[in-house]
């Protein structure tokens, strides 16, 4: 379902900073959705499933709540980053966010502090790398259109794929999943030009 949320920034952006892109940039956001779709459903063996699912499981309308909301946040990210900068907004916003779960992680984790402790190292890479994708994302932000970033950064989905297929030697349609990253990457160079 997380395909359909650049197309919701796209409203949003629109709404909230007034952001229009070119008919190309509209047209690349679309073929990244449609991939991003074909590619699930493709899994699904039917392309209609994902949106059968929708009226069925709990947790599909959930996600489906984190994408109306992303689709807001995601141009607040904007609003926050041009009244402060890359580095300072994501810090706070993170910061704040970390602060907040601080007691929810305590008291449902249990014995916490070991197992933080325990694996250490992982949390540091996790930590350091996250940290600088968000504070490249922010940049992205400052420099072009929220529905533009959103969309772009949905192509960690056919990089996915190929090393899925290169790595692992996944081939479960594999032809859905090339057809559905060819439409993501037509959509980005829709998006470039």
């Amino acid at each position: 379902m997380f395909a359909i949320s650049p197309i919701l920034v796209l409203g949003t952006s629109f709404l909230m900073l007034g952001e229009t892109p070119s008919i190309l940039g509209v047209i690349g956001v679309m073929l990244v959705a449609s991939g991003a779709y074909v590619l699930k459903s493709g899994a699904e063996g039917d392309m209609l499933e994902p949106l059968r699912r929708l009226w069925e499981e709990r947790g599909v309308q959930i996600i489906l709540v984190v994408i109306l909301i992303y689709s807001v946040t995601a141009n607040l990210d904007k609003i926050g980053v041009n009244m402060s900068s890359p580095i300072l907004w994501p810090l706070t916003v993170y910061t704040l966010s970390s602060l907040f779960m601080l007691p929810i992680m305590a008291m449902n984790s249990g014995d916490w502090r070991n197992k933080i402790m325990a694996d250490w190292k992982p949390l540091v890479f996790l930590g350091a790398s996250g940290g600088a994708a968000v504070i490249l994302q922010m940049t992205a932000i400052k420099l072009t259109l929220v529905s533009y970033v959103v969309s772009i950064k949905r192509l960690s989905i056919p990089l996915t794929v190929l090393l899925s297929y290169l790595y692992l030697g996944e081939t479960d349609e594999f032809w859905y999943r090339i057809a559905g990253s060819v439409l993501m990457a037509a959509g980005a160079l829709l998006i470039y030009l």
